[in-house]
């Protein structure tokens, strides 16, 4: 809802803010679970399998974006979720890590962003919570404007198809583009190398990036 105001003679009043993100990206609902023991029941490993979003630069890595895991596990407090992400990316196996803030509503929760000063929020849509699950993400910085992301997860690799056909309705429900919407390709397990001497892994630590392309990370060299 736009606020009307009175029009005032000053000619040097200052330029309107950007709207906020709630004016300008689709209300989204959490699926509500009722149960308090099934709300732990998103935790454990999940394959992300399918991605889309309105932000374009999606479209021009979608040849290179393959299979990642997400693993979702308690915080350091009962009001926190621990997450982490690994994923093969220009060949080397990285592990990203961060933590989801619970709300007081069923299926979303916050995550916060410091060095763009934008707090994310992100919705579990669709899960039965041991096969699939569907989460939406809002975020929105002054620089790049509101931006809506959808992830398809499976407890598995693969999925029946009317699981994807669901994925793909609930993104272009949101206003995703058709062919803003990608199908992982799975590029093998991601894992430490077990070649020569030294294994590593790169780790990332960081939170969810808002910033609609390359995130700024942190690396470390786990060896």
């Amino acid at each position: 809802m736009q606020n009307l105001k009175t029009q005032r003679p000053q000619s040097h009043a200052a330029p309107p803010e950007k709207a906020h993100p709630a004016e300008t990206l689709p209300d989204i609902k959490g699926q509500h679970n009722g149960n308090t023991s099934r709300q732990t029941g998103i935790y454990g490993k999940w394959f992300n399998l399918a991605i889309g979003s309105t932000c374009p630069w999606l479209r021009k890595i979608k040849d290179k974006i393959s299979m990642s895991t997400l693993v979702l596990q308690e915080g350091e407090t009962e009001a926190e979720i621990s997450v982490s992400s690994t994923r093969w990316r220009r060949g080397v196996c990285e592990e990203i890590s961060w933590t989801y803030e619970k709300t007081d509503i069923d299926g979303k929760f916050l995550s916060y962003n410091p060095k763009w000063n934008a707090t994310l929020e992100t919705y579990v849509v669709h899960t039965n919570y041991d096969e699939y699950a569907i989460f939406i993400t809002k975020k929105f910085t002054r620089d790049h404007g509101p931006t809506i992301t959808a992830k398809l997860y499976g407890r598995e690799p693969q999925l029946r198809d009317s699981l994807l056909l669901e994925f793909r309705e609930v993104a272009l429900s949101v206003g995703i583009p058709e062919n803003s919407i990608i199908f992982m390709v799975d590029r093998g397990k991601c894992q430490q190398s077990v070649d020569g001497p030294h294994p590593w892994l790169w780790v990332i630590r960081r939170r969810p990036s808002t910033k609609c392309s390359k995130a700024q990370n942190t690396l470390f060299l786990r060896v």
